[in-house]
């Protein structure tokens, strides 16, 4: 699941299945982190994590209406 981050510049190595994967965390970026792993938790109880969510996402702005002008 993706999260917004918000604590200090850290990193850590996730066990996934049989493979580590090395994950670096800094402050106001997007991370990809499984939902039901301990230190996403842990994050999360502390405050640094916030589920990103379709409304977060910035919407496309809106393009101006084309208009002809005449010969």
């Amino acid at each position: 699941m993706k999260y917004f981050y918000s604590g200090p510049t850290s990193g850590v190595t996730l066990q996934e299945g049989e493979k580590p994967r090395e994950v670096m965390l800094h402050a106001q970026t997007e991370v990809d982190l499984p939902t039901d792993n301990e230190y996403t938790k842990t994050l999360l109880a502390l405050g640094y994590l916030k589920p990103v969510t379709v409304d977060a996402q910035p919407k496309p702005a809106k393009a101006a209406p084309a208009t002809s002008k005449g010969d």
